[in-house]
């Protein structure tokens, strides 16, 4: 059995929230005023994915969302193509 996703967010400031915990995935979303949203995303089999959510103007013409990254965390790193 796979251990559960875990994640803790910090602020520059150096605060800390509480520690979040799921079996499948976590999704942490950052909303940048006038330019979207940064979500990032990891399941427990360990992929993730960084994707930009447009805001305003630009959201209404966007076919969908921007991909950033993707890939892999692994025992033995990072692989950036998921398998």
């Amino acid at each position: 059995m796979r251990e559960p996703v875990k994640a803790q967010i910090h602020s520059a400031s150096g605060r800390s929230s509480k520690v979040i915990r799921d079996r499948e995935s976590i999704e942490a979303v950052v909303e940048v005023p006038g330019a979207g949203r940064l979500v990032f995303h990891v399941d427990s089999r360990g992929g993730y994915s960084l994707r930009r959510l447009p805001d305003g103007d630009e959201a209404d013409e966007a076919t969908n969302q921007d991909v950033l990254v993707i890939g892999v965390i692994g025992a033995n790193g990072i692989a950036e193509d998921p398998p």
